[in-house]
């Protein structure tokens, strides 16, 4: 089969599946509609507040969101003992794993979306004229998320603690993602030029190609471990 089709094939059946079922999209959007809800009576809505801790509070409600989700990428393979076909297959094993991370990227994506129209309305936030760059920001971010969460998904989902395991190896390999989204969307806060906080842009870019590229090459012994 066709390196491209595999990845276009994968990707379609997970979100086929997920618009189905809607089981990893529905459970994201409670946990950060829940985490949006508990911080929104914590803190005062005084706008120079706001300004401080929402970039912090975006990405706490993103980053749990989003190992909710990735870390259940392969569970439905495990369930219907799809693994084994993905090891035996005569295909590219960087395609099934390009074919994973594009549908996680897409439902990440799709729930951050959904989610920021909620802070603002929380909030009382003032941004919607600034949300291209807010929406840069996500995509970046959610990549690596992605890349990362789709590998160690992989690597965990036939674990017996694959709750615990997960958050443990994706937290501290996705802590520059996080400072640099962070300080990104402060920069967008604080109404700052775009050259003032492109740098951190620039940052998640560089670790979105190491972690898609360096995640692609050792997925094959990932899947035959």
């Amino acid at each position: 089969m066709h390196f491209f089709n595999v990845i276009r094939w994968i990707a379609w059946k997970d979100l086929l599946s997920e618009v189905r079922n809607r089981e990893n999209i529905s459970s994201m959007f409670f946990f950060a509609l829940i985490v949006i809800f508990i911080f929104s009576f914590s803190f005062s809505l005084d706008p120079k507040i706001i300004d401080e801790v929402m970039p912090g509070i975006i990405w706490v409600a993103f980053g749990f969101t989003a190992i909710i989700g990735l870390g259940k990428s392969f569970l439905a393979e495990v369930h219907n003992d799809c693994m084994e076909y993905f090891q035996i297959l005569p295909i590219p094993k960087g395609a099934i794993y390009l074919g994973k991370f594009i549908g996680n990227v897409l439902f990440l994506l799709t729930v951050e979306i959904i989610l920021f129209p909620l802070f603002v309305l929380f909030f009382n936030l003032d941004v919607l004229e600034r949300f291209p760059q807010f929406l840069l920001i996500f995509v970046v971010a959610s990549i690596g998320l992605s890349a990362l969460g789709t590998l160690f998904s992989a690597l965990t989902v036939q674990v017996r603690a694959r709750e615990v395991m997960f958050p443990i190896l994706l937290l501290p390999m996705a802590v520059p993602i996080f400072i640099g989204a962070v300080e990104a969307t402060r920069g967008v806060f604080n109404g700052d030029a775009f050259a003032l906080y492109s740098h951190w842009i620039q940052l998640l870019v560089v670790f979105d190609l190491i972690f898609v590229v360096v995640s692609f090459w050792i997925f094959e012994f990932i899947l035959d471990y």
